[in-house]
């Protein structure tokens, strides 16, 4: 089915869901592995992103009724299993969100003492400020924070695209002259696909997609738009993604990406210490800093709503019809105070990051997006005609990205 000019918005709109801050530490994360086993998940990754996210949309697509994708598996296998996938779906999210509110302290820090020259930076009094700042601008209304969501993505993608293309003649083989054994390439593997699968992510939109989708149109066509929405997103995002972090890989080194991964930080931040250019020492960890700030908005307004779902779906568990009786504005209130101090006191810790996208993140993306929608069509017999053998070799590749950075840690 030809894309229509909505169609093609709803593909940046998951395009630039994908695009934050997994782009940003996957170079590492494939540099620290030697560049075979990018090579060879490049050549898989489409396809099972592809048939991941489709099988979210066709979920909730396929409905009988238009509803998001709790909703779906609510009408289909009950009010528990509904629970369920809604505690997954928050799950999926508050890990990133702690991703993010680290990465953009670690940025700003960097900045701060590389470039700007200020000896002594307060990580506590600068986190919160951070924090303050970006959900400042989601508290100031849905209208606010999508423009300033859409004025930071578009020139972000550019940026990005820009700097890939910028690098090509600063190339070098380091990364591919590095010595590497068999057992180095399977070790890598296993550690650098669920960080691929935490980039190449943009299952958070796929639920609004489908039931936006299934308002407007029968079942049959918005499971066939959703389908073309989807196969783009997934083309697009792996030649943007997979051209960035070769780009990246040919201008660092081993050793470079090694310390980034010591210090906890993103590829634009070591960039930007090594490039000599005193114009994109300032402008690149600017791109670093909006390319996760325009994630952290979304995720965290998907982290608060999927909690606040569960609170009063707790609240009204023996009475569902007390729920038009609760206070939503003040359950909403509590839980983003809460859900500040929590960000607070991991970004101050300073958890690695690449430990939370594979070990946290990734895990909870692949059972959601991976394992789900598959379980789904063999249980649900609405669901049955979408089944398709493709979708065994995405449940197994599920399972990698659950078990993919426990295992690789000890071979």
């Amino acid at each position: 089915m030809k894309l229509d000019r909505k169609d093609w918005e709803w593909v940046l709109t998951c395009f630039g869901t994908a695009v934050g801050a997994g782009i940003l530490f996957l170079p590492i994360r494939a540099g620290l592995g030697g560049i075979w086993p990018t090579l060879i998940l490049t050549a898989i990754i489409f396809p099972v992103t592809y048939v991941a996210h489709r099988g979210i949309t066709r979920v909730v697509a396929s409905c009988s009724k238009a509803t998001d994708i709790v909703g779906a598996v609510e009408h289909d296998l009950g009010r528990n299993v509904g629970f369920a996938t809604s505690v997954l779906y928050f799950l999926s999210i508050i890990t990133i969100c702690v991703g993010y509110a680290t990465g953009i302290t670690n940025i700003v820090s960097s900045f701060l003492t590389n470039q700007m020259g200020v000896s002594e930076v307060s990580r506590p009094v600068l986190t919160f400020v951070l924090l303050v700042g970006l959900t400042s601008v989601i508290l100031a209304g849905e209208k606010i924070m999508v423009r300033v969501t859409s004025i930071i993505t578009f020139p972000l993608i550019i940026l990005l695209a820009l700097l890939s293309l910028y690098m090509i003649p600063h190339w070098n083989s380091a990364v591919i002259t590095a010595p590497t054994t068999g057992g180095d390439v399977m070790k890598n593997l296993l550690l650098l696909f669920p960080v691929l699968v935490f980039a190449m992510n943009f299952s958070p939109v796929c639920s609004t997609l489908g039931a936006s989708y299934r308002a407007k149109y029968p079942v049959e066509e918005a499971v066939k738009r959703t389908d073309g929405i989807i196969k783009w997103t997934s083309l697009i995002l792996l030649v943007f993604v997979m051209f960035f972090v070769v780009s990246m890989l040919l201008t660092t080194t081993p050793a470079m990406l090694a310390e980034a991964q010591a210090k906890n930080v993103d590829i634009l931040t070591v960039l930007s210490l090594a490039v000599d250019q005193p114009f994109l020492k300032y402008v690149i960890p600017l791109i670093a800093f909006l390319a996760i700030a325009s994630s952290y908005f979304g995720h965290f307004v998907g982290t608060r709503e999927g909690l606040v779902g569960i609170i009063t779906r707790l609240m009204t568990w023996k009475n569902p019809a007390d729920e038009a009786n609760l206070d939503k504005q003040r359950i909403n209130r509590v839980v983003t105070v809460l859900m500040m101090v929590g960000l607070w006191f991991l970004a101050v810790y300073n958890p690695p990051i690449l430990k939370i996208i594979g070990a946290l993140s990734a895990p909870i993306i692949a059972i959601y997006a991976y394992l789900m929608p598959v379980m789904l069509m063999k249980r649900v017999p609405r669901l049955t005609i979408y089944r398709s053998s493709f979708a065994s070799f995405v449940f197994v590749m599920g399972l990698v990205g659950i078990a993919g950075d426990f295992v690789g840690s000890y071979l």
